[in-house]
């Protein structure tokens, strides 16, 4: 809105530039044609997945290490249970309760894979959508601007309606390259490095787990996640 307000600004007319039936056409064109392409429930994920990426502030692996050393220190599967109600994440409650449980690494590490390799498929699949999106508003626009020119060369008269409707025609396409550089694709660059980033926080999460369930050295547990 920004960007098309100070072109607005540059070109001296608003009505032209600021055309909402272009954009609308272009959004709601590629919202139909993504909603046809994916499952609703594929767009109420992505919409809550959003929300988190721009409040959730920026993993703290440190902190993460110091759980993970904090839980290898305890020796008995007794005191590891009292301490499930007090961890937030919960991958790896999940993980300290398959140790509780008596599962061996092995198990847990097949379980654990799983479940990250889950987690990280239905990220990708909401990074998909927004890429669809971006691909899917340019090519939108450019089928708007076609049915405005071929409207306009049906009504060949004035020259000067001629050249405002050939204008109008081709803000569908300046909208389409709006929405696909300045919406979709931040939103999918955005969203894939916060699944980079969770996928780092899992696989740290992981690897501990495994230490905690062989019940490995408190201070190379430590040392070998920092790595």
């Amino acid at each position: 809105l920004l960007f098309i307000g100070l072109s607005a600004a540059i070109m001296g007319n608003t009505t032209t530039t600021l055309n909402l039936k272009s954009g609308l056409l272009v959004l709601g064109g590629a919202l139909l044609i993504g909603f046809l392409s994916y499952p609703l429930k594929s767009y109420n994920d992505l919409i809550k997945t959003l929300f988190l990426v721009f409040k959730t502030p920026e993993p703290n692996y440190r902190e993460l290490v110091k759980r993970i050393e904090r839980l290898a220190r305890i020796n008995s599967n007794l005191a590891l249970e009292k301490e499930l109600n007090e961890i937030e994440n919960l991958f790896l409650r999940k993980g300290i309760e398959l140790v509780v449980d008596g599962y061996d690494p092995y198990e847990i590490y097949n379980i654990m894979e799983q479940e990250y390799e889950l987690y990280i498929s239905r990220k990708e699949s909401l990074i998909s959508i927004l890429t669809t999106l971006q691909k899917l508003a340019p090519a939108i626009g450019f089928v708007g601007t076609i049915i405005g020119l071929i409207n306009v060369l049906e009504n060949m008269g004035d020259p000067v309606e001629m050249g405002r409707g050939i204008a109008i025609a081709l803000q569908t396409t300046l909208y389409g390259l709006l929405f696909a550089n300045f919406l979709f694709l931040p939103l999918s660059k955005k969203l894939s490095a916060y699944v980079k980033s969770e996928a780092n926080l899992l696989y740290i999460i992981l690897e501990g787990l495994m230490d905690i369930a062989k019940f490995r050295n408190t201070k190379a547990v430590a040392y070998r996640l920092q790595s």
